[in-house]
């Protein structure tokens, strides 16, 4: 019996020794991911808020104008007209603003943001904003989801997220966004970040809006 008992404790013993040196390792590769994750990783490319109107874009056509909106609040939503071509103050239940922002977050003018405008939005996927064209239909209206709140059923897709980096990038794709007036602008999103690499400052390009 106490030879057997030897036995058992001689296999279990390398056993062990495996198993710890695993946990270890994983441990080991977990702060090194940290270490990555909030030390050693250069910021994202990102740009500094927007002070006063939208601008031409350099080597671009004339029509197409790059805003930045600093909604790196958690509580308050920033309204942007595109007739302004800034940032207004104003409140969700008035008529005189286009899209909504907050963190990544996008409302229209429309739906269940605010029944009497007639803002919604269509994603027209990967196309270039200077080949993109307008549609005459199938915008859809913001909406209550039960998880994430008041959103536009398709501007609440414009960004991925990778897990790994913790780093929200756009897809790229272009976007009709109608107005509570039922003017389309075409808009396609450039970046999560501000100049400083803090998240929440949402940039994006635009031409429009035209009546339809």
């Amino acid at each position: 019996m106490a030879t057997e008992a030897t036995n058992r404790r001689s296999l279990l013993r390398p056993v062990g020794i495996g198993l710890a040196a695993l946990f270890m390792g994983l441990l080991l590769l977990a702060g090194a991911w940290m270490l990555w994750i909030f030390v050693l990783r250069p910021p994202p490319d990102g740009f500094a808020p927007t002070t006063g109107e939208a601008s031409g874009i350099d080597d671009q056509q004339t029509s197409v104008l790059q805003y930045t909106i600093d909604a790196r609040s958690r509580e308050d939503w920033v309204y942007f007209s595109f007739e302004e071509g800034m940032v207004i103050s104003t409140s969700q239940d008035a008529l005189d603003w286009d899209l909504a922002v907050r963190r990544n977050d996008l409302l229209t003018n429309g739906g269940e943001s605010n029944p009497l405008g007639m803002g919604g939005a269509v994603d027209l996927g990967k196309v270039t904003l200077a080949e993109a064209v307008a549609p005459s239909d199938g915008f859809l209206t913001d909406e209550t989801h039960e998880d994430r709140g008041l959103e536009n059923p398709d501007l609440h897709k414009w960004y991925n997220y990778n897990w790994t980096t913790h780093i929200i990038t756009s897809k790229d794709h272009t976007y009709a966004l109608r107005t509570p007036s039922g003017e389309v602008a075409l808009l396609t999103f450039v970046s999560y970040y501000c100049d400083d690499g803090s998240s929440g400052c949402v940039t994006f390009q635009y031409r429009g809006p035209e009546e339809r």
